[in-house]
Formats: structure tokens, C-alpha cells, sequence
């Protein structure tokens, strides 16, 4: 474009042309200068619309942002809500369950203890029976043994005897223990005598560690302190030193010393103390070997008192058993023939007994049984019912929370409608983005391209100009040779350097404006890359931001899948224990009819034995009245 002006300035200027063109084309540059001047204003203004567009942009997407966040606040505390109940409601299901059990263990423990009970009552009266029978065998035994029993009562004097000796024995043993504690305690005396010399040796130890403190001090002052007698005193530090130690150790061997005497002065003061409770301890024997004589002595005359009525009862009691020889001959052969009845009745008594007292325990046994089994139902009855009242009150705050679930779902719901409706908006704002992306590209390029253009129209330019220069310079130069040789006068000289200086002049302006445009176009190049990185990351954040929208939709659609099947798992669970509740009510019901058959047959029994008892009580009166 610049090529064919200056090759027609050059023709023009080679064909000795006058100056008034080369200002024209002068002006052409300088209009072809403004004009593009004016494109990079407008370049430049482009540029200002586009960061104000993208600083619109990113308030938009501050603004979402703040309210993805809002909303994403909300929906956690939500869901943290949510997760409290849930977990509060658990606690207090575990914490029900507990309660059951511990009443649970609580009523069996019960049960037990009543079982127990009741063996142990059955047990007592098998024992309570068999003692009856087994003192009734003895009264008839005695009966045939009472002549052979009054021989056994004189050995009552060879056992007081007995007792005698072994108090006196024991009386003996115990003094013979306290004469070897005195004896003990005698040999320990020399340990007083070692504990003198310690303290003889201490109180030696002491006046010596005082002769060597006062050496020492004496040594000390007497060291003298002059320059000269330096030898002296490095003996008498040497001498010092070895006094330091010596005392050293003999402190060590006071306080060694001074420790064996405080642990031999706290044995001596044990020892002391031992010998004083020996000392009362032998007192106390003696007062125990006195008063034993007493009661020995008391113990005799009581024996010789005893032994002088047993001498009047035996004379007495073998009156007696005389008489009672004849009597009871007579009334043995007749309660042998009552015993013998007696006893044939006692044992068809006995295996009746036994067979009811079997039956009894095998129906108390079924009793317990169904009352164990009536309570279990009964409380697992009332567990159901519990249980069921608890699962209706959670089915019931599960539904309430379930409609408040759907409300939110509803409001999420018409969140996500919204915020896909503003996803949908940006969309379309990071379509018309990136078509204004892709149109600012292409005037880049184009700007690009034109840049190269006139980069290469301006080395053609600079090629042109410096060829000019040269050729003018030449030509200047040539003809002020000529000029010079000629002898002209210097009026064409001065104007022809005029006319260079101008040239100059002009030549430096030319290139300060080149300069000035390359530094724009670099800001303008520096601008547009900014611009498109910028343009890159706000794409990116849409991409991003979409994205995560998506993920919380789905996230919230899994939500409230889940809670529809967590309510349809309740309502199973209801249902279910309502079944079981029905199951046990039945077996309750049928459980009570069979305790009820069981208690009849319980009291038409214990009617029967109490019968039988009552004919077998009323024939033993009627005997023993006759005998």
C-alpha cells in the first residue's frame, strides 16, 4: 500500500519535481496514520465492552454462587437435623430394649426364687417326715434298750476326771511357752551393750570430726599470703585437700554410724516393747494358772456334790427301774402288737403319701410351668403391645416426617425446576460467551493478520525509507561536491541542510510514532490474551458449577428413593407385629384355658389328700384313744 506513493515520490523526486508533492504524500501518511490510530481506539474500546461483559459475568456467577451455597447450608442442616432424630430416636429404641430385658432377667430371677422356694418347702417336710419315722423307730427302740442305758449314766465322774486332766495340761503348756519367751528375752540383753559402744563410738567420731574442722581452720588462717611462699601454700592446699577428704569420709562414717545407732536405738526400743508385753504377758498367765486353780478346786467340790447325788439318783433310779422292768414288760408285748399295726398302717400312710406328694409336685411342676409360660406370654404380650404403640408413634412420626420430607422434596423440587431454569440461563450465557469468545478470536486473528500486514508494509516501509535516506544523502552529498566545486554561493547551501535537518527531523518523528504504535499493539496482544484466559476460566466455572448442580438433583432424587422405601419398610414392620401380636394373643388364650384345667385338677386333688389325711388322723385318734 505505502510502496507505490513512495516509488512515485522517488520519480517524482528523481524527475527534479519541487517539494509540494512530497507534502502531499506527507499528509496521505499522516491520514493513513490517524486512521489507524482510530481502528486501535475502537480495538481498544471492543476490548473495555468485553472485561465490562466479563465483569458481569462474574458477578452472575458470585451471585450463584452465594446462592449454591445458601442452599447447600440449608440442605445440610437438614440433613443433620434429620440424622439427630434418627439418632435420638435409636437411643431411646436401644434404651427400651435394655429396660425390657433387665425386667425380663428380673421377673425370671423371681420365678427361680419361687421355684426354689417351693423345693426347698417339699424338701423340708420329706425331712420333717422322715425324722418323725426315724424318732418313732428310736422311742421303739428305746423301749428295748432302757435297762442297758442306766448302766451308762455312772461313767459320769471318769469323764469330770477326764476334763480335769486336760485343763491341767493346758495350764502346763502355756507356762512352759511363757518361761521360753523370758528366756529368749534374757539372751537378747548384749544388744544393749552393742548399742553403748556405738554410741561411745560416735561420740568419738564426733570429737575427731571436730580436731580436724578446727586443724583445718587453723591451717587456714595460717597460710600465708605473700607472692613468695608459693610453694608452701600449693603443699598446704595439697595438705587441705587431703584433710577435705579425711573429713569427708569421716562425715560419712558419722552419719552411717549416726543411722546404725538410730536403727539399733528403734530395735532396742522394740525389743523394750517386747519384753514389756511379755513382762504382761506372763502377768496375765499367772492370772489365768490362779484362776484356773480356782475353778479347778470350785470344779472339784462341784464334782464330789455330783458325785454324792448321782450316788442317791442311782439308788433311787434302780428302785425305779425295777418297777419300771415289771411295768414295762407287760406294756412291751402290747405295744409291740400295736406297733407292729401301727406300722403296716404308717406304711400303706407313707407310700400313699409319697404317690400324692409326687403328684403334687408334678402338678405344681405343670403349675409353674404354665404360670411361667402364661407370664412370658403375658409379657411378651405386653412387649408387643409396647412395641407396637412405639411403632405406631414412630410410624406416625415417620409419616409426619415423611410429609414434611415431601414439602421439602416439593421445595427442592421447585428448586432444582429453578435452579435447572437459571442452568438453562447460563447455558445460553455461556453459549452467547463463547460465540462472543469465538467472534473476539476472529477479530483477533484478523487484527493478527492485519498486524502482520502492516508489521511487513512497515519493513517494506523502513526498506523504502533507508534506501531513500541513502539515495538522498548520496544525492545531497553529491551535489554539495558540486556545489563545493562549482563555488555556488552558501544561500542553496544553508537550505539544503535546512531541508536535511527537516528530513530528519521528520524521520525521528516517523519512528517515535512506530514505536508508540508497536507498544500498543504489544498492550493490545497482552489484553486479548488476558482476555481470552479469563474467558477460558469463566467456562470453565459454568462447566463446573453445572456439573455440580447435576450431581446435587441426583443426590436429592437418592434422598427421597430412600425415604419412600425407609417409610414402606415401616409399614411391613407393623404389620408384621401386628401379626405376632395376634399369634400371642392366641397362645396366651389357649395357655390360660390349659392353667385353669390344671388348677382344678390341683384343687380336686389337694381335696382328695386332704380327705384321705383328715380318715387317717381320725383312725390313729380313735386307736390311740382305744389303746
Amino acid at each position: 500500500r505505502f510502496s507505490e506513493p513512495w516509488q512515485g515520490f522517488l520519480a517524482q523526486r528523481k524527475g527534479g519535481s519541487d517539494g509540494s508533492i512530497r507534502k502531499e504524500k506527507l499528509e496521505d501518511l499522516q491520514k493513513q496514520l490517524e486512521r489507524y490510530k482510530k481502528e486501535l481506539e475502537q480495538a481498544q474500546d471492543e476490548l473495555a465492552a468485553e472485561q465490562m461483559a466479563r465483569e458481569v459475568a462474574e458477578s452472575r456467577l458470585r451471585l450463584q454462587e452465594d446462592q449454591l451455597a445458601h442452599l447447600q447450608e440449608e440442605d445440610v442442616t437438614d440433613l443433620q437435623a434429620q440424622l439427630a432424630e434418627a439418632t435420638v430416636l435409636y437411643q431411646r429404641q436401644e434404651e427400651v430394649l435394655h429396660q425390657r430385658e433387665r425386667e425380663l432377667t428380673a421377673l425370671k430371677g423371681v420365678l427361680k426364687e419361687e421355684v426354689e422356694c417351693h423345693d426347698k418347702e417339699m424338701e423340708a417336710l420329706r425331712e420333717q417326715f422322715s425324722q418323725d419315722m426315724k424318732n418313732l423307730r428310736k422311742t421303739m427302740e428305746e423301749f428295748t434298750q432302757n435297762c442297758s442305758g442306766t448302766s451308762n449314766s455312772l461313767n459320769l465322774p471318769s469323764i469330770f476326771k477326764i476334763f480335769k486332766t486336760k485343763k491341767l495340761k493346758k495350764s502346763r503348756l502355756e507356762k512352759e511357752k511363757v518361761d521360753a519367751s523370758l528366756k529368749d528375752l534374757q539372751n537378747k540383753k548384749p544388744v544393749s551393750d552393742d548399742a553403748n559402744a556405738l554410741k561411745e563410738e560416735n561420740i568419738r567420731l564426733k570429737d575427731r570430726l571436730a580436731r580436724m574442722k578446727n586443724e583445718q581452720s587453723r591451717l587456714q588462717s595460717s597460710v600465708p599470703r605473700s607472692s613468695d611462699a608459693e610453694e608452701e601454700l600449693e603443699a598446704l592446699e595439697d595438705e587441705n585437700r587431703s584433710l577435705k577428704s579425711q573429713l569427708e569420709e569421716a562425715k560419712r562414717g558419722a552419719t552411717r554410724l549416726s543411722k546404725e545407732r538410730d536403727d539399733l536405738t528403734r530395735r532396742l526400743e522394740e525389743r523394750d516393747l517386747e519384753r514389756e508385753a511379755l513382762r504382761r504377758g506372763k502377768s496375765d498367765l499367772e492370772e489365768q494358772k490362779r484362776l484356773l486353780d480356782r475353778s479347778l478346786e470350785k470344779i472339784n467340790k462341784e464334782m464330789e456334790l455330783m458325785m454324792g447325788d448321782s450316788r442317791q439318783s442311782v439308788a433311787t433310779l434302780q428302785t425305779q427301774l425295777d418297777e419300771f422292768r415289771e411295768r414295762s414288760r407287760k406294756d412291751l408285748l402290747e405295744a409291740q402288737r400295736n406297733s407292729k399295726d401301727r406300722l403296716a398302717e404308717l406304711q400303706r400312710a407313707q407310700n400313699n403319701l409319697k404317690a400324692q406328694q409326687e403328684e403334687v409336685s408334678r402338678l405344681k411342676k405343670e403349675l409353674l410351668t404354665c404360670s411361667e409360660e402364661r407370664d412370658s406370654a403375658q409379657l411378651e404380650r405386653d412387649l408387643l403391645n409396647n412395641r407396637l404403640k412405639h411403632l405406631e408413634n414412630e410410624l406416625e412420626s415417620e409419616k409426619s416426617s415423611h410429609s414434611d420430607r415431601g414439602r421439602e422434596i416439593r421445595g427442592l423440587e421447585d428448586k432444582i425446576k429453578t435452579l435447572e431454569i437459571e442452568l438453562d440461563e447460563e447455558k445460553s450465557g455461556v453459549e452467547l460467551l463463547n460465540d462472543r469468545i469465538t467472534r473476539s478470536r476472529d477479530q483477533v486473528d484478523q487484527l493478527r493478520s492485519e498486524l502482520m500486514q502492516e508489521r511487513s508494509e512497515r519493513h517494506d516501509l523502513e526498506m523504502d525509507k533507508s534506501a531513500l535516506e541513502r539515495q538522498q544523502v548520496k544525492e545531497l552529498k553529491s551535489r554539495l561536491a558540486d556545489m563545493e566545486g562549482q563555488s555556488r554561493p552558501t544561500a542553496g547551501i544553508t537550505l539544503l541542510e535546512n531541508k536535511i535537518q527537516e528530513l530528519e527531523e521528520r524521520l525521528r518523528s516517523e519512528e517515535r510514532e512506530k514505536t508508540s504504535i508497536q507498544a500498543s499493539q504489544r498492550r493490545a496482544e497482552r489484553k486479548l490474551k488476558e482476555l481470552n484466559a479469563t474467558l477460558d476460566q469463566e467456562r470453565s466455572q459454568h462447566i463446573e458449577q453445572r456439573d455440580q448442580l447435576t450431581l446435587r438433583v441426583k443426590a436429592l432424587k437418592r434422598q427421597l428413593d430412600e425415604s419412600e422405601g425407609e417409610v414402606e419398610r415401616l409399614e411391613g414392620v407393623r404389620r408384621k407385629v401386628l401379626r405376632d401380636l395376634e399369634e400371642q394373643q392366641e397362645l396366651q388364650e389357649a395357655l390360660q384355658a390349659k392353667v385353669a384345667a390344671l388348677e382344678n385338677d390341683l384343687k380336686r386333688k389337694s381335696q382328695q389328700t386332704h380327705r384321705t389325711a383328715l380318715t387317717s388322723s381320725v383312725l390313729s385318734s380313735d386307736e390311740e384313744d382305744g389303746l
